[in-house]
């Protein structure tokens, strides 16, 4: 039985996790084995939420199957960010955090690369306006929830409109109807 997207991500996550733990002593890198840890929790479900996009190819509307990934993609930064700042915060965690996930292949470039893939099936169905470049809009929405995230992080949850309005607003800025 072929393995699922997020369990292939899982698998990476706690490669990653083992290989970041053999290789430094824990005290060192705290912050990093931490987002890791929360990576192994959290990440295999987002990735499950943005790989089952490419099931609902031509089923319900581009608008609802592309706010359903905003609202996970923000719903999983808001889990994660703060750790991953600490990470970034610290030049020789990043690193480390550069070593142990580039070989795995993880990062926020997956995410923008499963919504490109379905908004190019999409386009090819009429469904998606052909002027649109499917990686940028990716792009456009993934950033821009991450910079969500962020905004809470920073300004605290009473800064942004709510989730769904919020990732209501982000696709329908898009203007990707044809």
């Amino acid at each position: 039985m072929p393995e699922n997207p997020a369990d292939r991500v899982r698998r990476r996550v706690v490669e990653a996790v083992s290989d970041s733990m053999r290789s430094v002593q824990h005290r060192e890198h705290g912050e990093l084995h931490l987002y890791l840890s929360l990576l192994q929790d959290r990440l295999p479900v987002y990735v499950g939420t943005v790989a089952d996009l490419l099931s609902h190819v031509g089923q319900a509307s581009v608008h609802k199957n592309l706010v359903m990934v905003a609202e996970a993609t923000i719903g999983f930064y808001n889990e994660v960010l703060a750790a991953k700042v600490a990470v970034l915060a610290n030049p020789v965690q990043l690193v480390r955090l550069r070593q142990v996930m580039e070989p795995r292949q993880l990062g926020p470039h997956q995410a923008e690369n499963s919504v490109a893939a379905y908004l190019q099936k999409e386009q090819e169905l009429g469904r998606v306006a052909a002027r649109v470049e499917p990686l940028g809009a990716a792009r456009l929405l993934i950033g821009a929830c991450l910079n969500c995230a962020f905004t809470v992080l920073l300004l605290g949850d009473d800064a942004l409109p709510p989730r769904h309005e919020y990732a209501t607003g982000l696709v329908h800025g898009l203007h990707l109807s044809p």
